[in-house]
């Protein structure tokens, strides 16, 4: 969740596949995924429904992301 439009399609210009970074923020709308929030609720989602394994960056995010929801009076 926390890369950005242009480091996901460098990553997946890696794997030869071309997407430009507006693509990848087309696709993001169009799945709701637009900003840092929604795609950390979705991999929220994703641990709880299948119990997927995290990668230690994705744990911080969601760390942050449960330390701002309380700063802001979320939680």
């Amino acid at each position: 969740p926390a890369y950005g439009q242009v480091r996901v399609s460098n990553e997946l210009r890696k794997q030869s596949i071309f997407v430009s970074a507006g693509g990848v923020r087309s696709i993001w709308l169009r799945h709701g995924l637009a900003n840092f929030k929604q795609r950390l609720n979705v991999l929220e989602k994703e641990v709880i429904e299948k119990g997927i394994i995290l990668s230690e960056s994705q744990v911080q995010a969601l760390e942050r992301k449960k330390e701002d929801d309380i700063a802001s009076g979320e939680i």
